[in-house]
């Protein structure tokens, strides 16, 4: 499957297809896209890729206690 927004000038396209594709029938469907449901999808589809690389390096911090007094002693 090929997805790809567009934000066409003028009335006529030209959408690059993949190699593989050259020779076969294909189906092309266009249709009118809000703006803020593009940016909302894009934002959510990069938010749960970050989340989904950064998950591995999450750590419980609940039972950690911050000593101020050791923090500044310097030797």
């Amino acid at each position: 499957m090929y997805k790809q927004i567009f934000i066409p000038n003028e009335r006529s396209i030209s959408i690059p297809i993949p190699q593989q594709w050259q020779g076969r029938k294909i189906e092309v469907t266009a249709s009118p896209v809000l703006k803020d449901t593009v940016e909302e999808q894009s934002l959510l589809a990069k938010r749960k890729e970050l989340d989904e690389i950064l998950d591995q390096y999450l750590f419980d911090l609940s039972d950690f206690k911050f000593n101020r007094d050791e923090a500044n002693e310097y030797d």
